[in-house]
């Protein structure tokens, strides 16, 4: 594979960020809880996240200065005023969270290097985590699969050769 130039691997870094600083939070909430719950379909519909009924959970992607509260209810994930209070916080920076979402890290490690970190009610950050480990990669919707495949791909790069500097 060719190498790619300093200059894109900053559009492309920016460019990942667009959605969660520039897209106003009012809009990404009910398109994120359509994403959110179809990437859970399976789960929600196998009462996997049930444990987390009227939970709040909060992503943090802190290299991005992203920010989402994400409600659980009548199994369903919906977004909410994320001025509000939340039970567990789930953060990290896009690289890690991209490589647990495409499966190029074991998310143990993860959480245990504290690159990605639980702050609130760890068990039930703990049964989040669990549950985004036994889900099947071959159950998100293809478009999305290669979305964060290759959005993974682009942020590792950009790690590996900041690592190098």
């Amino acid at each position: 594979m060719l190498p790619i130039p300093d200059f894109i691997r900053h559009i492309a870094r920016k460019a990942i960020a667009i959605p969660g600083r520039f897209i106003p939070y009012a809009i990404q909430k009910p398109v994120l809880s359509v994403a959110l719950n179809e990437v859970f379909r399976r789960p929600l519909q196998q009462g996997e996240l049930d444990f987390l009924n009227g939970v709040k959970v909060r992503i943090k992607v802190t290299d991005l200065n992203i920010e989402w509260l994400i409600n659980v209810n009548d199994g369903g994930l919906t977004l909410i005023n994320r001025e509000l209070d939340d039970h567990v916080c789930i953060s990290g920076k896009s690289l890690d969270f991209a490589l647990l979402a495409t499966r190029r890290a074991d998310p143990d490690s993860l959480f245990f290097q504290r690159r990605i970190r639980i702050e609130g009610d760890t068990e039930l950050g703990l049964g989040v985590k669990n549950t985004m480990d036994g889900m099947d990669w071959d159950d998100l919707p293809m478009p999305l699969r290669k979305l964060l495949k290759g959005m993974g791909a682009i942020l590792a790069k950009q790690e590996h050769r900041d690592r190098e500097r």
